[in-house]
């Protein structure tokens, strides 16, 4: 998986800001406005594959706002990741010529792929308070579970996607 990505928008009607990630594509959304919002996420490192036994790994993905309110502000928000190479049913990573297939899930069940709530995928939800006062901060961070499926004859290499996620940030 590539390495962490980090996006920053400023207020206004709706800010957009885009930037590479390993696997996550993120929407916030809130009534609240914020003066500056930061999404940063840890890359997702599956670690040594046997090609034989199925591999787990997580990453984190963190939303962290500013706002230069008095009161305390709330925000409420959704993480949708973008499918990236292959497909929701079958993401991929590549390397030496070949494709090691793995996916991206909302627990560590491993039983609903994280996705954009079509094709049978699913987003996360959170929401965090900014205590009041002006130049404060809060964060909420979500926990990204992988896994590369067992029996997956490849050839040793650094396999990684091939290509970036889009992240978007809207408020």
């Amino acid at each position: 998986m590539t390495s962490a990505m980090q996006a920053r928008a400023r207020s206004g009607s709706r800010a957009f800001a885009r930037a590479a990630v390993a696997c996550a594509a993120l929407v916030l959304a809130s009534a609240a406005r914020a003066d500056s919002c930061t999404v940063s996420a840890t890359t997702l490192a599956f670690g040594a594959y046997d090609t034989i036994n199925a591999l787990n790994g997580t990453s984190t993905i963190t939303v962290t706002c500013t706002h230069t309110n008095n009161p305390a502000v709330r925000f409420d928000y959704v993480v949708a990741l973008s499918s990236g190479p292959g497909t929701y049913a079958s993401r991929q990573m590549t390397a030496t010529g070949d494709t090691l297939t793995y996916n991206l899930y909302t627990s560590a069940a491993q039983t609903t792929v994280w996705g954009d709530g079509t094709s049978a995928t699913a987003t996360v939800a959170g929401s965090f308070v900014v205590s009041g006062g002006v130049g404060r901060s809060g964060s909420d961070t979500q926990t990204v579970y992988g896994r590369i499926g067992a029996a997956q004859n490849v050839l040793p290499g650094a396999y990684s996607t091939a290509s970036p996620i889009t992240v978007t940030i809207t408020y």
